[in-house]
């Protein structure tokens, strides 16, 4: 999948990008929102990992710009503070986890965003006998595919 890390602490986007990057995902990087807006107006991504502070343009500002722009793109925020988490929830982000967060935790949103976008490509679209569109063929109960 491709990556965009957004976050000014040059540490964590290295941690994140190496590890990541050994997992076969193809990562850009962005220390600050205005950075990451130019590549995502250039690029295309399935994911943004992204801080919620940060100078210049922070995750916040960010997440409200990516799901105007870019509704259907997968947000992961992070944060070290619980308030600056749930800015980032109400302004878009998927899923969001605290720092120092769990590499396997992400890791695990990324496998759950691949198999969600593999259900939506390859399910065939359920209608009613109408043709009227009801679903894409995959239900979920409480975050888990079946």
């Amino acid at each position: 999948m491709k990556l965009l890390i957004v976050d000014d602490c040059v540490d964590i986007v290295n941690i994140l990008s190496s590890l990541l990057g050994f997992s076969g995902h193809q990562i850009q990087k962005a220390q600050n929102g205005i950075e990451a807006l130019e590549l995502l107006r250039n690029n295309s991504y399935e994911v943004v990992i992204t801080d919620a502070e940060m100078p210049g343009m922070g995750g916040v500002e960010l997440c409200r710009f990516i799901k105007s722009d870019f509704p259907d793109l997968y947000i992961i925020g992070i944060s070290g503070s619980f308030r600056s988490l749930q800015e980032l929830k109400a302004a878009g982000a998927d899923i969001c986890f605290p720092k120092p967060f769990h590499i396997d935790a992400i890791e695990k949103a990324i496998e759950d965003r691949m198999l969600s976008l593999s259900l939506d490509r390859y399910l065939p679209v359920v209608s009613n006998d109408s043709g009227r569109l009801i679903g894409t063929g995959r239900q979920s109960f409480n975050g888990h595919l079946f």
